[in-house]
């Protein structure tokens, strides 16, 4: 990955390089089966910043904690974050949200997702 040039990020088609990941703890599932995969596309220097793809399929996860900041630009899909308190907002392909460090929600996702993340890492807190 060039750190001295701009980096493409892919919206459209079949993207080569996404590969297993395992973001989702399987005993956070309540259905489904995420099937989850996903590509880091920039790494900062520090390895604070990170940006990327990732995509699931349909199911339902709880998420006790987010352990970074996120923002998140759906390319494809449709989910519905259920917060803490009960309060759901829905989203679909070309809505974006921020969900902080510490959210606890969680994802139903409706559809296949295909996503655009920009995450600050857990690394970028150590000095709190």
């Amino acid at each position: 990955m060039s750190k001295s040039k701009c980096v493409r990020v892919p919206t459209q088609g079949a993207i080569p390089g996404l590969a297993p990941t395992d973001y989702i703890p399987p005993e956070s599932v309540q259905s489904g089966d995420p099937q989850e995969r996903g590509q880091s596309l920039y790494l900062d220097q520090t390895g604070q910043l990170d940006a990327g793809v990732w995509e699931c399929e349909v199911n339902k996860h709880v998420i006790e904690a987010a352990p970074y900041d996120e923002f998140v630009y759906l390319i494809q899909g449709r989910i519905d974050v259920t917060d803490d308190e009960g309060g759901v907002d829905s989203f679909k392909a070309g809505d974006s949200f921020v969900m902080p460090r510490g959210c606890k929600c969680t994802w139903d996702v409706k559809e296949p997702v295909r996503k655009l993340y920009v995450v600050l890492t857990h690394e970028a807190y150590k000095a709190e």
